[in-house]
């Protein structure tokens, strides 16, 4: 018995010490966390846990760059302000996919998209992969799982895959320089 009240007395006296003891220290501060350095608005898109800049060029070529800057550019159609220019034999890879066939879009001679194809299932998915790992998830147009969008910033990408024709199509558009010219003759849609 005497053994109980002697371990109930010490119970008691660290439980009446611990609030003691608990002022007596200084709660460990840790250091606020480093924020992203701000970007201009029209170059990031937040999206729950990472901020992304949306892309300024597409293989080098930056948006707004005059037409004739672009180096073996064959204009292969016009269309009012716009103009749709290829560079022959030129491939390009995203991920582990090629893509082939590559139109430059030039609104008022400045570059505002491209358009490339690419062949096969597995390199629509290889590019799928890649694009949502570097931006965001895709976004699914009107439900379709093979018509695919990534709105980021003031850059459009599309991504449009034909079962039927076992190929697609990846663009992207440039919106402050694409918009002037995207309705019919090449002037700003009405």
């Amino acid at each position: 018995m005497k053994i109980r009240i002697v371990l109930l007395a010490a119970l008691c006296g660290l439980l009446a010490c611990a609030p003691a003891a608990a002022k007596s220290h200084a709660p460990v501060k840790h250091a606020p966390a480093k924020k992203a350095e701000p970007a201009a608005d029209h170059e990031t898109v937040n999206v729950p846990g990472k901020v992304i800049k949306e892309p300024n060029a597409f293989h080098g070529t930056k948006w707004g760059t005059p037409m004739a800057a672009v180096a073996d550019l064959k204009v292969v159609e016009k269309d009012g302000q716009a103009a749709y220019a290829t560079v022959e034999g030129v491939v390009y890879r995203i991920a582990d996919a090629f893509l082939s066939n590559v139109v430059y879009g030039f609104c008022q001679d400045k570059f505002a998209a491209v358009m490339v194809e690419y062949k096969g299932r597995k390199a629509h998915d290889a590019i799928r992969k890649f694009l949502e790992a570097k931006y965001t998830p895709a976004l699914e147009v009107e439900g379709r799982p093979d018509d695919l969008g990534w709105p980021i910033g003031n850059v459009l990408i599309r991504m449009e895959f034909s079962k039927e024709k076992d190929s697609g199509t990846l663009s992207y558009f440039y919106q402050p320089l694409y918009t002037a010219c995207a309705g019919p003759g090449g002037t700003a849609a009405q």
